[in-house]
C-alpha cells in the first residue's frame, strides 16, 4: 500500500514521463506523447465533446513487442483517492487505440484531467506519461 501511495503522488504531482526496469532488459521509452499539438508539459485546452488525436512516439531499446494502456482521470478524482488511501477511478472508454491512430473522446464536463499512458514490454519493463487537459 505504501508504493501504491508513492506512485499515485508521484501520478499527481508530475506531468511527463517517467521509466521503470526490473530486467537487464531496458524500459520501453515515450519520447513523445502530444494532443492537438502539444506536448506535456503544457496544459492541454480542448472542447468537450470533441475527440482529438494522440500522436505518441515509443522506442524500446531492443526492439521488443509493446502494449499500452491509456486511462484518463479527472484531476478531483485523483486528489480524492489520494485522500482516501485508494485506487484512483479511471473515466472509461475515453481513449481507442493502441499506439498508433489513437483518439480521445473529450469528456463533456469542464475541468482539468490528466491522461496517463502506460507502456510495458513483455518483461513487464515500463514508462509511463502524462499529460494535463483542459476541458473549456
Amino acid at each position: 500500500m505504501k508504493l501504491f501511495n508513492l506512485l499515485l503522488t508521484a501520478l499527481l504531482l508530475t506531468v511527463g514521463t517517467s521509466s521503470y526496469s526490473q530486467t537487464k532488459n531496458g524500459a520501453p521509452q515515450i519520447n513523445s506523447l502530444m494532443i492537438d499539438g502539444k506536448k506535456s508539459p503544457s496544459i492541454v485546452p480542448l472542447n468537450p465533446g470533441e475527440k482529438y488525436l494522440i500522436k505518441v512516439s515509443v522506442t524500446d531499446p531492443e526492439g521488443d513487442q509493446l502494449t499500452a494502456k491509456w486511462e484518463l482521470y479527472a484531476k478531483s478524482e485523483l486528489f480524492e483517492a489520494v485522500e482516501k488511501k485508494r485506487q484512483p477511478i479511471a473515466i472509461p472508454d475515453m481513449v481507442t487505440g493502441s499506439l498508433e491512430n489513437v483518439m480521445l473522446d473529450v469528456p463533456m464536463k469542464p475541468g482539468t484531467y490528466r491522461l496517463v499512458l502506460t507502456v510495458r514490454d513483455k518483461y513487464k519493463n515500463s514508462s509511463n506519461s502524462a499529460i494535463e487537459l483542459r476541458v473549456l
